[in-house]
């Protein structure tokens, strides 16, 4: 799913350090409320953020703010510490040599979502072609967040982690998808009866006719089998990907259930955007496809 575009939804809360329990938004422990921090986290990082030891860098763009702790628009995302030759595509000549210093951009989607009076949030980040600053991004919260509030920490909980036991672990399952990417002769000996000179990518598909479903999530994701370098064993074959059509937002979308921490747990909105000239998704196609999925987040919260 190289050149896929997801989504990753988290559920954002605030405790004690070293207690599970989810504190009020209001409570008066705080130097600085959560909806209010992550106002001013926004703001406070609209110039660049460099972190000379990973190579990289991040910055917020801000494109709606409606209330204080919401915030929506472009995470612009960059790499450095290496050269490399920019190619044309069509005439394959060289346009450019990337300089070791020079930091490639790409704008990611972003969004803090805080439902009214809740004691959560909501946060979305956005993946292209599997590169993302989630982490960089959170990192950065939660530090400036304890620093800020002493004994107090921010707590982001996926709400799509790869095994079935999430928030969706009731949801409908249409489909699951199994991936052996770049398979050995003996997989495909197996299957043509003939050896391919070239490695192949696997894939086994399992759907159901209209209006039937597989399973919930949970049961589907359960039901896998793992050997013991925890791939996902069928028919004697390992998978190092899994996908399950789940759905989400009132439509069946791909979710990364198994596979490298840049798959598990990402929600595919591929084929539900609508790409701009320069190869990335429009704004706008962005924002209705996070905000149908935060909405059925909290819809699920609050029913439980």
């Amino acid at each position: 799913m190289a050149s896929a575009i997801g989504l990753r939804g988290y559920l954002v809360t605030a405790h004690k350090k070293g207690d599970r329990a989810i504190l009020s938004f209001s409570d008066n422990g705080f130097n600085i409320k959560p909806p209010k921090f992550f106002t001013n986290f926004v703001a406070g990082h609209a110039s660049v953020v460099q972190n000379d030891e990973k190579e990289r860098s991040w910055y917020f763009e801000e494109r709606e703010n409606n209330g204080v702790g919401n915030s929506k628009g472009y995470t612009h995302y960059g790499t450095f510490g290496f050269e490399s030759n920019f190619v044309d595509s069509k005439t394959k000549t060289k346009n450019y040599r990337r300089k070791v210093d020079d930091i490639e951009e790409i704008p990611l989607f972003y969004e803090y979502w805080r439902p009214e009076k809740a004691d959560f949030c909501f946060a979305a980040f956005q993946s292209f072609q599997g590169r993302s600053c989630i982490k960089l991004v959170m990192d950065q919260a939660q530090d400036e967040f304890a620093a800020l509030n002493p004994g107090y920490i921010l707590k982001f909980q996926k709400l799509l982690p790869s095994e079935g036991s999430s928030l969706y672990s009731k949801a409908p399952v249409r489909r699951l998808r199994l991936i052996k990417r770049n398979a050995p002769q003996d997989v495909t000996d197996r299957f043509l009866g003939r050896r391919v000179p070239d490695k192949v990518n696997f894939e086994i598909s399992m759907s159901t006719n209209r209006n039937k479903i597989l399973g919930s999530f949970g049961e589907v994701t359960g039901a896998l089998r793992k050997n013991d370098a925890g791939l996902v064993l069928h028919d004697g074959i390992e998978f190092s990907e899994v996908y399950a059509d789940v759905k989400i937002g009132g439509k069946y979308r791909p979710v990364g259930v198994f596979g490298s921490d840049s798959n598990a747990g990402v929600i595919d909105i591929t084929e539900d955007i609508v790409r701009g000239a320069d190869g990335h998704p429009t704004y706008g196609s962005l924002t209705a496809q996070c905000d149908k999925i935060l909405s059925d987040f909290f819809k699920i919260i609050s029913n439980k």
